[in-house]
């Protein structure tokens, strides 16, 4: 048959990896685009960009019946499956749903289908697929079955008497997360131990009856079903985000991709917290979650690291992932990661290299790209390699991706186009085609290929006889990692946990989590021994849970036996109140002779969640290490809690003879704790230390001394900036109108952020205050020099309090005015950015303090973390939607970055991003200085999501020319 060809000769000499600096422009990836004006596949195939040495060709498209295919998958006879929906993102009212899976041969062996079967119909926006082992039921040697995702349901259908058209369906299981579409079930493949691995994103939230029992997962995560037991094991991830493809190395080691950006080490990922066997039974017990750890926990402030393993500026997005392992392609290339760019009309290359950083896993480098095209439909979402060593393109075919960005009825949404498409490297043999059940023997497993190993091959052994395990291959460090992963011996386990490599340890710690023993968290933890990483910490922090219910069982007698530094990490990380019981009576019995690190560690979990016994302990533990106390006064802050008996005369002591450390920490304890009998002690801290004056103005306000005492402080230039902080932070909680005018007498005296941070904070909190503040610079303005220090630190903030906007803005003389929304306003400046933005301009724009800009996004690594980093935001948001996120901030906000408001019932007022929201509190993370606060329901009046923490007004202090400007700057990052 005839083919559609283009490609370029070169010798393969020339495809070894290139430096990042010789690879082309990265393109701006999209996801609402113009519709291409010629559909047709020749002109999709003119628009691509080849890697030397290779050509592509069109192997099926929307002539063969498969428009918009999302998944892509071969059987043993090399034929190609192919799973398509038209109904995404939303089935049409009225209209009878009808997604297919359509069987593609190339009969004649010239690279171009020329055969087409409907294996089934019926189907709704299914996302995931893949064939099935040999089933009993199926009686025709030519039979085959079937895994398909399916909203709630995973089916399995069979074809009994291999007429290649489905003839039994059955519900294997149900009760997946279906809140979002394109992150229910999706991206099926296969594991070595005989595991379908399945993925679901952020806002999927499952529960499945098992019979096992039921298996909840909420969030994003992937799960492993062993359809020989089956067994289905949860794995919450946290990041990534949305999960879309895994594939693994020759080892057997899983890398996984996804659709919300990166490439990610999944083997860390791989300890399930979520595995109880009786979810109702588990309900009745109030101390035990049945999802052990939430996914909101597992965020990313959460856990040490993501796993991500690219590590330049500016993830991509991917979809779709297999590994190079074939002779057909150059030897250079072997063992390289390829995925799909849908963002960026793109499919990408990457070789994995020993992470030096993090040596437990591995690192991703880019190569240069397999294929880029300024066709904004190409959307390559699955990538799979052929029996001939080809490699297997879907192209979904569509302008627009997901939802979030245009309507579900957006016209320009292509639902009738969608391609195959086929790379091979030019002048290469292809490999031969054989008869699979030759192979299908025992010792035939690996067989090479012309001196070259057959992932393909491999892979369809292992699925059509579920043969399960690795070449246990000792003399090189990955063999002996994959054998230790596949270990159930806990003493074997435990020898791994001392052996040299970072990998074979990480691999120790999660096969010791899948163990079903109370030893096993025993045998985990001896990897602190050894020098750790992120990884392993990682994978050590969540088998602590995994392992919970073998190890959490009165009376403990496991604990008794840990070495301190495994018995600290042990507590810290699980914190559950029958394990702060034990540790409660190992502080009491052994706290003074156990060594400081210990003590200290199983101090601040106690002090945390424990009761006012357990603060009494503290305290004198903490008179002979002064890290205790400290400990035990920050926590203090973070509770309300009342006075423990017996600790009145411990603070009035250490207020009369402590250290000044001491004294500090007595002053912050006295005052939260409302020791009034301390008053005379304190007062005369008034007049020592920087320190001890600092801490000893805050208390005495709370222990109800007037504020007029205290004012005076904060308007003193003579104190230092600590104690006149204390003081306006004292005046404010009392009067903070009083507080503001304060203030802003002061303003004039401030010449560093640092200082102007800490001066605006306890304002910024109290509204009263801000108002206050905000009338005096009207009546009374500050130098314009201080007013763009101060609007900086408000906007590092997140706050855009428009009085205080105003107030500065008047002073700066404002710019310009923040106009109310109208897509014309939008598309004209959108068409002065592309016609005279400049981008050098727009740089200097976005770093210079007024914008602030740097205050809060990051770029190359350098700027704020309070926003998203932006070193790619021109690949993946057009321009329009950048004007919008810019000028209107709450129009677009990215996942992850919703701020959440608390109004306490002490009168403050506070915003972060919550970091999460269990175990009886909230964790607020503050914006200014990255602490974590937590806070009981009692202490909280209202909660409520605020939006973008980004203040809108920004603009005010711009120039339309500078607004341009920026943009232009925006829509260049990344490209």
């Amino acid at each position: 048959m005839k083919k559609v060809v283009l490609g370029f000769s070169l010798f393969w000499f020339c495809l070894l990896p290139l430096s990042l600096a010789q690879q082309p422009a990265k393109k701006k990836g999209i996801s609402v685009g113009e519709p291409p004006a010629d559909h047709s596949p020749e002109a999709e195939l003119r628009s691509f960009k080849v890697l030397e040495g290779f050509e592509v060709n069109l192997f099926a498209s929307e002539a063969d019946g498969i428009p918009n295919p999302i998944a892509i998958r071969w059987d043993e006879r090399g034929r190609l499956w192919v799973l398509q929906t038209s109904d995404y993102p939303q089935a049409q009212p009225g209209k009878v749903s009808d997604d297919t899976i359509i069987i593609l041969e190339d009969t004649d062996h010239d690279g171009r289908a020329d055969k087409r079967t409907l294996f089934t119909g019926g189907l709704s926006q299914p996302m995931g697929m893949e064939l099935a082992p040999r089933d009993p039921g199926v009686k025709s040697p030519n039979g085959h079955s079937v895994y398909v995702g399916e909203g709630e349901k995973l089916w399995l259908m069979h074809d009994d008497d291999g007429d290649d058209h489905v003839d039994r369906r059955e519900v294997v299981l149900r009760g997946f997360g279906t809140g979002d579409t394109h992150q229910c079930l999706n991206s099926f493949i296969w594991a070595p131990d005989g595991a379908l691995v399945m993925h679901q994103g952020l806002h999927c939230y499952s529960r499945v009856t098992t019979a096992h029992g039921t298996k909840t997962l909420y969030g994003a995560g992937f799960w492993h079903y062993y359809p020989k037991s089956g067994r289905l094991n949860p794995y919450p991830t946290g990041m990534p985000l949305n999960a879309w493809g895994t594939a693994f190395t020759k080892w057997g080691q899983p890398i996984m991709v996804a659709g919300a950006a990166g490439m990610f080490w999944a083997r860390p990922m791989e300890v399930s917290t979520s595995l109880i066997e009786n979810a109702e039974e588990s309900r009745e017990r109030k101390d035990t979650q049945v999802h052990s750890i939430p996914h909101f926990v597992l965020e990313r402030f959460q856990l040490p690291y993501s796993g991500q393993i690219i590590k330049t500026d500016g993830l991509r997005k991917f979809c779709g992932i297999d590994i190079v392992g074939n002779s057909h392609w150059p030897e250079p290339m072997q063992e390289e990661i390829i995925s799909g760019g849908f963002f960026e009309n793109a499919v990408y290359r990457y070789k994995l290299t020993p992470d030096k950083e993090f040596p437990s896993g591995m690192q991703a480098i880019e190569q240069p790209p397999l294929i880029t095209s300024d066709n904004v439909a190409f959307r390559p979402i699955d990538i799979r390699f052929g029996p001939e060593g080809a490699l297997y393109i879907a192209d979904w075919y569509d302008p627009i991706i997901g939802h979030y960005q245009a309507s579900f009825r957006h016209p320009h949404r292509d639902a009738t186009h969608g391609r195959i498409w086929r790379v091979v490297a030019k002048g290469q043999t292809n490999i031969p085609r054989f008869n699979i059940s030759e192979y299908l023997v025992p010792g035939m497993k690996g067989v090479r290929v012309r001196g070259q190993p057959s992932r393909w091959l491999d892979y369809q052994v292992d699925r059509v006889e579920r043969q399960v395990g690795m070449e246990n291959r000792w003399t090189e460090e990955n063999g002996h990692a994959s054998h230790v992963h596949g270990l159930s011996d806990l003493r074997e386990i435990e020898k791994a946990t001392e052996d040299d490599s970072p990998l074979v340890r990480l691999e120790a710690v999660v096969a010791a989590a899948k163990v079903p023993s109370p030893e096993a968290i025993k045998v985990a933890l001896k990897v602190l021994d050894k020098p750790m990483d992120s990884f392993i910490e990682r994978a050590l922090w969540l088998a602590v849970h995994a392992t919970a219910p073998q190890w959490k069982k009165p009376p403990f007698e496991i604990l008794n036996s840990l070495p301190p530094n495994h018995l600290a990490f042990l507590v810290e990380k699980e914190g559950s109140a029958e394990l702060l019981g034990v540790v409660r009576t190992m502080l009491a019995e052994k706290g003074e002779s156990m060594s400081a690190e210990t003590r200290r560690g199983l101090v601040a979990a106690l002090v945390r969640k424990g009761g006012p016994d357990d603060m009494l302990l503290a305290l004198k533990l903490g008179l002979k290490d002064q890290a205790v106390l400290d400990d035990l006064a920050n926590a203090a802050k973070q509770r309300s809690g009342k006075l423990p008996e017996g600790a009145e005369a411990v603070l009035q002591e250490v207020l009369q003879s402590g250290t000044d450390a001491q004294k500090v920490a007595a002053c912050i304890l006295t005052g939260e704790w409302r020791v009034r009998s301390a008053v005379e002690l304190i007062r005369p801290l008034l007049n020592t230390g920087e320190a001890t004056r600092a801490a000893a103005v805050a208390a005495l306000v709370r222990l109800g001394e007037p504020v007029e005492t205290f004012a005076p402080f904060a308007g003193d230039v003579k104190q230092p900036w600590p104690v006149r902080v204390a003081a306006l932070t004292a005046v404010a909680e009392k009067k903070p109108a009083l507080a503001g005018q304060l203030a802003a007498a002061a303003l004039g005296s401030i010449a560093d952020g640092d200082t102007m941070r800490a001066w605006l904070t306890p304002l910024l909190a109290r509204e009263p205050a801000v108002a206050a503040l905000a009338k005096e610079l009207n009546d009374r303005p500050c130098s314009a020099e201080v007013a763009k220090l101060a609007l900086t630190t408000l906007t590092a903030a997140g706050r855009g309090d428009a009085a205080l906007t105003t107030a500065f803005g008047k002073i700066l003389g404002v710019k310009n005015t923040v106009p109310a929304y109208e897509t014309s306003w939008v598309a004209a400046l959108a068409a002065e950015v592309k016609r005279g933005g400049d981008a050098v301009k727009g740089k200097a724009v976005f770093n210079a303090p007024l914008s602030g800009c740097i205050a809060c996004h990051k770029i190359g690594g350098q700027g704020g973390v309070v926003g998203p980093e932006l070193d790619a935001v021109g690949r993946g948001v057009p321009v329009e939607l950048l004007i919008e996120a810019v000028v209107w901030p709450n129009r677009q906000i990215k996942e992850g970055y919703v701020a959440t408001t608390l109004k306490l019932k002490d009168g403050r007022q506070l915003q972060g991003y919550k970091v999460s929201e269990a175990g009886g509190e909230l964790q607020l993370r503050d914006l200014l200085g990255g602490q974590v606060s937590r806070f009981t329901p009692a202490q909280i009046q209202e909660k409520q999501e605020a939006g973008s923490l980004m203040p809108e007004g920004l603009i005010m202090n711009m120039t339309r020319e500078e607004l341009r400007d920026l943009i232009a700057y925006l829509a260049g990052l990344g490209r």
